[in-house]
């Protein structure tokens, strides 16, 4: 399951990030339809919150917004602050329009910010936080901070700081989800004519679509400009669940059998996080395999040396490793010749975009799985060439992800957009 959130404690004042244990819970929540605080408070699972020292009204619409490139900007003009002072305001209409949303339009103003510099160690988080509180103080105007640190539910696109602010920090007010709106500069704009560079990211636009929030850039929202265009994942997950639910989406054609009739070897071929151990242990008879993998026995040669032993044994094997090129499969026909046994080739069609998805899934549901760099993908992409039955296979099958989860939580959150870019 995802994470769980902790709800605050009343008096956790935290100057640096340190992850609670997974029972670190606290069970107050706020008692009172106005907060008054002024603390930075540890919620757990890489998530802080500000309050601000003013009353917080709770209230029905919302105004979320990004900081960094959405509200504030460097004085210096690089990327990344120099210091705690190294800030200034986008537009000089950011403070004045927060001011109106609050006190004449009846929205609540928080914000929503990334700072994974701060878990990494690039970030001085006592520093970030005082910069924070002086923002707070020239804005004027009563409102949250929730800033994630680390990765998992809480980090945008998931909606993990969402949820805990309509969950905890709003008096049991239901959000008015249709007249609130979140505002960000990560929103997959290419470079144009109005802007140099292309977003660094989609994290803001998805984020609102993961919550639910109509969503605006900093220009749509502060300066009226019209809507640009933008570019989004190709992978839509939703979507996909939907077709699989129609039946849109099958595994593989029935009539490829999938118990062995006789020895035999399955040379399986797809990028990492394609769903082939998934494939393996779900649908492979148990017992009727020998799974050859090299994250297990870490090199080719292992994994070559380990389908010998099994196929002298009279075993059959599944070799569940990438195998992009010719070079990498014709070890294993090599060897299903030798001992006179057939070689099917079973290829997951799985796009980039959808391994990235499903190994963001893992990285999020098990802290503990490893990350696969973008820079795999790249490699991979380069070093693939489609199997044919000409390179020895007796049999070249196309096989469909099909995902299985063990709760409703986690099918919620494979629904979602999970990838920043």
């Amino acid at each position: 399951m995802p994470p769980k959130k902790a709800s605050p404690k009343k008096s956790a004042v935290v100057h640096s990030p340190k992850r609670k244990s997974s029972d670190d819970h606290s069970t107050d929540e706020p008692k009172s339809k106005t907060m008054k605080t002024s603390q930075w408070k540890d919620l757990g699972e890489g998530l802080f919150v500000w309050s601000s020292e003013n009353s917080i009204q709770p209230r029905k619409k919302l105004a979320g917004f990004d900081l960094d490139g959405t509200l504030i900007t460097t004085k210096s003009g690089k990327v990344f602050a120099t210091g705690a002072s190294d800030w200034q305001f986008l537009y000089p209409e950011v403070p004045n329009k927060l001011k109106d949303l609050y006190n004449k339009e009846d929205f609540r103003v928080v914000i929503f910010t990334n700072q994974g510099g701060v878990s990494k160690g690039k970030v001085n988080f006592g520093e970030w936080q005082k910069k924070v509180e002086d923002i707070v103080k020239k804005i004027g105007i009563p409102m949250h901070v929730f800033v994630a640190t680390d990765k998992g539910m809480n980090r945008k696109p998931c909606p993990g700081m969402f949820h805990t602010y309509a969950k905890d920090f709003n008096g049991g007010i239901e959000v008015d989800m249709k007249n609130s709106v979140f505002v960000g500069d990560a929103a997959g704009r290419p470079a144009s004519a109005t802007q140099k560079k292309k977003d660094f990211s989609l994290a803001d636009r998805l984020f609102a679509l993961n919550c639910g929030l109509p969503f605006k850039t900093p220009e749509e929202f502060f300066l009226n400009r019209k809507p640009e265009k933008y570019e989004i994942t190709s992978f839509d997950p939703k979507a996909y669940l939907a077709d699989v639910a129609a039946g849109k989406i099958v595994l593989l054609s029935p009539a490829v059998p999938l118990s062995p009739a006789s020895q035999e070897v399955i040379v399986l071929v797809g990028l990492q996080g394609s769903g082939k151990s998934h494939f393996a242990r779900e649908y492979l008879k148990a017992g009727s395999y020998v799974h050859i993998n090299r994250d297990t026995l870490k090199t080719w040669q292992k994994c070559v040396a380990a389908t010998d032993k099994a196929l002298q044994e009279g075993k059959s094997v599944v070799v569940d490793n990438t195998n992009p090129d010719k070079e990498s499969r014709d070890r294993y026909i090599s060897l299903a010749k030798k001992y006179h046994v057939p070689c099917r080739c079973f290829v997951f069609t799985t796009s980039i975009e959808h391994a990235q998805h499903n190994n963001t899934f893992r990285e999020i549901i098990d802290p503990t799985h490893d990350v696969v760099p973008e820079m795999v993908y790249r490699m991979w992409k380069g070093k693939y060439t489609s199997p044919t039955v000409s390179e020895g296979f007796s049999e070249v099958v196309q096989v469909q992800f099909i995902p299985k989860f063990t709760s409703k939580e986690h099918e919620e959150l494979y629904s979602m957009f999970l990838m920043e870019k």
